[in-house]
């Protein structure tokens, strides 16, 4: 079975991160590296992932002028360390295009759309269902050329009407059936059932909390 799980290493430490990526980097297609890890292990902890011959998508959600995320897109190119990086779709086409062109031929550029509920949704001041703000985002995305999107497993069909080339990785995908109260997850195993080759799912709490490895191995076997 192809990799298509990646890590969501969680941790505010470096030295955590790469003792579970170590145990765990056969079995998995990358990890992802989020804002907490980022502010204690920068680019130097970023290249130590890199040597280890892991994918690194770093998980910044970039929100800013143009100009400012252009840059700030290059920079992190420069350091050839980064195969994927998260920006949000709703700062506009502009913003997306000038992403885009910063990032082509280096860095993977993935969208971030709905990960929340409805009712949060109007807290904000938007008045769409999920679905419209889906397919608002994802034909955000698709105008601009980015390579893929952050979305819910629930959506990946959603995604699949509009777009077959975009890469889709889920977050909130369990290891079992389990939901908790949450509405916009789902286990690893239903993934498995919808998933196509560019679908990817992110998984951090039901890996790294107890035993990465056998909670890993218990995860791609709940699938077969």
């Amino acid at each position: 079975m192809k990799k298509n799980i990646f890590v969501a290493l969680d941790y505010n430490s470096l030295e955590k991160a790469i003792d579970v990526t170590k145990k765990i980097k056969n079995q998995i297609a990358g990890v992802k590296i989020g804002t907490e890890l980022y502010a204690v292990c920068g680019v130097e902890g970023l290249k130590k992932f890199k040597e280890m011959g892991v994918e690194i998508f770093l998980d910044l959600k970039l929100h800013d002028i143009p100009n400012q995320v252009k840059k700030t897109i290059t920079a992190i190119a420069n350091l050839k360390a980064t195969k994927y990086l998260t920006i949000h779709i709703s700062g506009n086409v502009e913003m997306l295009k000038a992403a885009q062109e910063a990032a082509s031929g280096s860095i993977d550029l993935l969208g971030v759309t709905v990960l929340t509920s409805e009712t949060n949704l109007k807290e904000i001041g938007i008045k769409n269902s999920v679905d419209e703000q889906m397919q608002l985002l994802i034909k955000l995305a698709v105008d601009a050329g980015i390579s893929g999107v952050i979305a819910s497993g629930k959506d990946i069909s959603l995604v699949r009407s509009l777009s077959k080339n975009l890469k889709i990785f889920c977050p909130g995908i369990r290891g079992d059936e389990n939901r908790q109260d949450q509405k916009r997850v789902m286990s690893y195993a239903e993934f498995s059932k919808i998933k196509d080759d560019k679908c990817f799912a992110v998984i951090g709490r039901p890996i790294i909390e107890g035993d990465p490895v056998q909670n890993i191995k218990k995860i791609i076997q709940s699938a077969k």
